[in-house]
């Protein structure tokens, strides 16, 4: 049961599913376990499994070496926080555009063009 974000320098508590990312890490020998990221620590904290296969937290700006997978644990995100942005906004973001928006030229803002 999860009742708290997995960051131990945060005491968000966990009531209902609504922000965040959920991990769950599957283990040969128990049962699943599941791990969230608050919203607010999801940004700046990563997890791993460490050389024991236990999950640890690390500072997503690490650029540590790639852990190697551990043989009896598997830890996997099932579940990531949905942009906030529209499908629209998100999509432009990709670089999408509709079909009408290929051919308009942005006005100019130059004197010259007045």
């Amino acid at each position: 049961m999860i009742n708290c974000c997995v960051n131990p320098d945060c005491s968000t508590e966990f009531k209902v599913f609504d922000g965040g990312n959920l991990y769950a890490m599957e283990r040969r020998s128990a049962n699943t376990e599941f791990f969230w990221l608050c919203p607010t620590c999801e940004p700046m904290i990563a997890l791993y499994l460490d050389p024991n296969g236990a999950v640890a937290v690390k500072s997503r700006s690490d650029h540590e070496c790639h852990q190697p997978p551990h043989p009896d644990n598997r830890l996997r995100l099932i579940s990531r926080t949905a942009e906030s942005r529209t499908w629209l906004e998100a999509s432009r973001a990709r670089g999408f555009r509709l079909p009408g928006e290929l051919r308009r030229e942005p006005p100019s803002s130059s004197p010259e063009a007045a």
